[in-house]
C-alpha cells in the first residue's frame, strides 16, 4: 500500500506552546526600564547659568525648574563651585574651563540636580580626579517619594569607566532627583527629556529576540513533521 502524507491544516501551522516560548523570550530580552546612558539625543539642555560663585553653600534654581545643591553625605550643605567658567583642575583627570559648571573640590559631597517635573531622563557631563585612594563615585536617580530607582558605582580610578557623560533613562517620567556622590567631582552640560523612551534593540535584545524566532521555528516544523507521519 502507498502511504500518502496529508499536508498539515493551514490553520495549525502555529504552535502555540513555541510562540509563548518566543514572547516570553522576548519580554525577558526587553525589560521595563532602561539602565545607564551615555548619550540623549532628544534630551534638553538645562544650562548652568549665573555669576561664577566660588563658595556656594545653598540651593541654586536654574534651567527650566531644575535645583542644584551639593550636601555631605550626613546631609549638611556643602560648599561648592556653582557658574564657573574659569580654569579648574582635576588633578590627574585634566581641566575644565569655559562652558559653566558646578564643582567640589577636596571634600567628599554629593551634587544633586531636583526637578520640579519628573523626567524620564538626565544626563550630564562629569570629571573627577582618578586618585587610587579616592571614595568610590556613585550615581543615583530617586522618584518623588525619595525611593531609589537607579545607580551606578565604580572606582574613582577605575580603568573602565572614564571621565565624561553619565545619565539614566527610564520607561515613565519618574525621576526627580539625580545625584552624583564622589570626591573632587565636576559636573556641566546637564540634559533632560521628558516622554516615551525612543527604545532601540541593544545587541542582547536581538540575541534573545533572535533566539525566540529560532524556538517558535523548530517549534512549527516539529508540528508539520507530526502531520507527515502515518
Amino acid at each position: 500500500m502507498t502511504h500518502v502524507t496529508s499536508p498539515a491544516p493551514r490553520g495549525r501551522a502555529f504552535s502555540l506552546p513555541g510562540l509563548a516560548l518566543a514572547g516570553a523570550l522576548l519580554l525577558a530580552a526587553h525589560p521595563a526600564s532602561a539602565a545607564v546612558i551615555t548619550t540623549l539625543p532628544e534630551g534638553v539642555a538645562q544650562p548652568i547659568v549665573g555669576t561664577n560663585r566660588p563658595n556656594v553653600n545653598h540651593p541654586v534654581a536654574f534651567g527650566d525648574g531644575v535645583t542644584y545643591q551639593a550636601k555631605t553625605s550626613a546631609g549638611e550643605q556643602a560648599s561648592s563651585v556653582f557658574g564657573a567658567t574659569g580654569t579648574y583642575s582635576f588633578a590627574n583627570s585634566g581641566y575644565w574651563s569655559g562652558t559653566p559648571y558646578a564643582a567640589i573640590g577636596l571634600q567628599t559631597a554629593i551634587m544633586s540636580f531636583s526637578f520640579a517635573d519628573p523626567v524620564s531622563a538626565a544626563l550630564a557631563e562629569f570629571n573627577w580626579a582618578r586618585a587610587p585612594n579616592s571614595p568610590a563615585l556613585t550615581f543615583r536617580a530617586y522618584n518623588s517619594a525619595g525611593k531609589l530607582l537607579e545607580s551606578l558605582s565604580f572606582a574613582a580610578d577605575d580603568p573602565a569607566h572614564t571621565t565624561g557623560f553619565y545619565g539614566f533613562q527610564r520607561a515613565s517620567n519618574d525621576i526627580s532627583r539625580f545625584e552624583v556622590e564622589g570626591y573632587w567631582v565636576g559636573t556641566r552640560n546637564l540634559s533632560t527629556f521628558t516622554g516615551a523612551v525612543s527604545a532601540v534593540p541593544e545587541p542582547a535584545t536581538w540575541a534573545m529576540m533572535i533566539i525566540g524566532f529560532g524556538a517558535a521555528g523548530a517549534a512549527i516544523r516539529r508540528r508539520r513533521d507530526a502531520f507527515a507521519v502515518a
